[in-house]
């Protein structure tokens, strides 16, 4: 078989498990495994490679904390250290992670746009929402609530282009729900006060 096409963690694997089963080897997964440095060499490998994401995860705590704090991005580079990432690459991930974190906190910040920019939302979306679930119910007769899911869907992308901020905004969360419901009610109300 060739083993060549391989990772070395499938190898690493593909080699516990053989030794487990049958105690030996095929010769050609012995020569990949030599023609990369030895199984010793393999392991001590994958070993590091698994301590790259426990430090990953100890430096975005940091980098989140010190962000928290009102840090700048210098501050943090400069208290921040790895044994196991480069210079390089710790910086990279620093302003990346910094990046991130600005943006979530943008994103879940209540200001000026994310109020009018809701309430407007929820304004139109109701509208289109009620004209829709009134079409529906005067046309049928029934309650499609199938058309829910899109609904939100049509609510969410309204009001979020209004924003500029997601769901992970409570008040966009909110207002998406609202729009849906109120159309909901509206159209309900509507078609009863029609046929009556």
């Amino acid at each position: 078989m060739n083993y060549k096409k391989y990772s070395d963690d499938d190898l690493i694997d593909i080699y516990n498990t053989t030794i487990d089963y049958s105690g030996k080897i095929e010769a050609d997964l012995a020569a990949e495994i030599l023609n990369r440095g030895g199984i010793d060499k393999l392991q001590k490998f994958a070993t590091t490679e698994n301590k790259h994401p426990n430090e990953i995860k100890k430096i975005n705590k940091a980098i989140y904390r010190l962000c928290k704090n009102g840090a700048t991005i210098e501050y943090i580079k400069s208290n921040i250290s790895s044994k196991i990432l480069s210079p390089t690459q710790l910086s990279e991930h620093i302003e990346k992670q910094v990046a991130y974190i600005k943006f979530n906190i943008a994103d879940k910040a209540i200001n000026a746009r994310t109020i009018i920019g809701s309430l407007t939302g929820l304004f139109i979306s109701t509208i289109i929402g009620s004209i829709i679930w009134a079409y529906t119910l005067m046309h049928s007769g029934y309650m499609f609530y199938i058309l829910i899911p899109g609904m939100l869907l049509i609510s969410y992308f309204i009001i979020r282009l209004l924003t500029g901020q997601s769901k992970n905004n409570w008040l966009v969360f909110i207002a998406t729900f609202f729009s849906v419901f109120f159309s909901i009610v509206i159209a309900i109300g509507y078609a009863l006060a029609t046929r009556g």
